[in-house]
């Protein structure tokens, strides 16, 4: 089974290589909690999103995929993956509450970010 993960990381993380890092592990490290799963994977909506935003984002890592994204393209990456999920539509919705609250913890978390500062958007598989 292939584990996906979609998390807000370290670009100035020293062991991260932007480019020509160790492909095993060369991803920046979490400075949040991992976002909640959106549709049918994590990362299918990230690979949506980053290809219709024209983001910058490459591939660092054999599972791994670095976007550098603002704190306003963060808000739209989830907008645009969370907005239209069934599962979020009701945020009192009980039946998926451990989701929702995820959720809610991520958007409050990067409304506290700094803007004009480069974070990294970063999707694994593994």
């Amino acid at each position: 089974m292939t584990i996906s993960e979609v998390y807000i990381g370290d670009l100035d993380d020293p062991d991260f290589h932007w480019v020509g890092g160790n492909w095993n592990g060369n991803v920046p490290r979490p400075i949040y909690n991992v976002f909640p799963i959106v549709g049918g994977s994590y990362n299918e909506c990230f690979h949506r999103w980053v290809g219709e935003s024209d983001i910058e984002c490459r591939q660092t890592d054999f599972g791994g995929w670095v976007s550098r994204v603002t704190k306003q393209q963060l808000i739209s990456y989830i907008e645009y993956c969370y907005g239209a999920d069934p599962i979020y539509a009701d945020l009192n919705d009980q039946g998926w509450k451990h989701l929702i609250d995820r959720l809610k913890g991520v958007r409050h978390f990067v409304e506290g970010l700094e803007d004009g500062k480069i974070y990294a958007l970063v999707a694994t598989e593994f």
